[in-house]
């Protein structure tokens, strides 16, 4: 049964193995929202719903019911490898203990979470074959339509100005309609800070709520969805940085709000099997102690109404 990582690391026995895994979670705030399904020898098949049957209809006594059997489509997904060795100098454990090993296996996993991060959204098989395709490819428009007003198309635009334009709530409001069940909302940390200025305009921000989780930390809800910025700001950049151009041209100055279902039948994880985490020990050169870090990996979206982006938002104060 797909689980998250805080489930998985709670019946981790070794302590050095569960206390890396434990770290994984806090890298990417959504990560510890984001059940993982495994993928038995890389990749995992699966049907998705193409259409209903159009059989179904009221009958008249004696009449027999029409024929049909709606349409299911064979889905693929595939997972691939990412992994990293640590090497840890033996004389920096000598002069600092095994604090030194601690903080550079924390920055090892930081390094993991936002490539891991950075492909869930971005990622393109086509241009990069060693990596899986991200949220981002996946949600397209059908027959043209960014408006909303065509409920399969997975993209809707904020503002069809040249450049964009400031978040609209109404348009969110729509997008979130638009997503089957939603239960989270993804999008740049810089756009998160814009809604405790929207929350202290009760005419802009009425449906914003702060509170703690059960982890302790504050969580930003927007309409009861809880807001997620990945991993903020950071020595390798930012998560979803304003550099897109918006729907109707103009500068790269726009970014975009992702409205899923993170959930065994929505956005899932895969592996073929948990994080690994292994320690090497002293390897040939004498110097350094290794750890290995290896985690088969993808991502799948199981119900194409899952998930939705609203793309064309510039970094602004927000409106209704």
């Amino acid at each position: 049964m797909p689980m998250t990582y805080i489930e998985y690391a709670k019946g981790v026995e070794d302590p050095f193995r569960r206390g890396v895994i434990e770290l994984w979670p806090e890298m990417v705030d959504f990560f510890g929202a984001l059940p993982f399904e495994t993928a038995p020898g890389g990749s995992l098949r699966y049907m998705e719903e193409g259409a209903l049957a159009n059989n179904v209809a009221f009958r008249g006594i004696n009449e027999v019911p029409a024929e049909g059997s709606g349409l299911l489509l064979d889905r693929v997904e595939q997972v691939f490898p990412l992994a990293g060795n640590l090497d840890v100098d033996r004389v920096l454990i000598s002069r600092h203990g095994p604090e030194a090993k601690t903080r550079r296996i924390a920055m090892a996993l930081k390094a993991k979470a936002i490539i891991w991060a950075n492909t869930f959204m971005y990622g393109n098989n086509q241009t990069n074959p060693r990596e899986y395709n991200g949220l981002r490819g996946r949600l397209r428009a059908v027959a043209g339509s960014i408006d909303g007003t065509n409920f399969r198309s997975r993209i809707m635009t904020n503002n069809n100005a040249s450049g964009g334009g400031p978040l609209s709530l109404a348009q969110l409001d729509r997008a979130i309609g638009l997503t089957e069940m939603p239960n989270a909302l993804i999008m740049p940390k810089m756009l998160l800070d814009r809604f405790a200025a929207a929350q202290r305009d009760t005419a802009i921000g009425g449906f914003v709520s702060v509170a703690e989780n059960d982890m302790g930390k504050v969580v930003t809800r927007y309409n009861g969805l809880p807001i997620y910025t990945g991993y903020g700001v950071t020595n390798l950049g930012e998560f979803l940085p304003f550099n897109e151009v918006g729907s109707g041209g103009g500068g790269a100055v726009t970014s975009s709000i992702y409205i899923v279902r993170l959930g065994n039948d929505g956005v899932v994880g895969l592996e073929t099997r948990p994080m690994e985490v292994t320690e090497m020990g002293m390897i040939d050169n004498g110097v350094h102690y290794r750890v290995n870090i290896e985690h088969d990996v993808g991502m799948a979206v199981l119900d194409p109404f899952s998930a939705m982006r609203l793309s064309s938002i510039t970094n602004a104060p927000i409106i209704k």
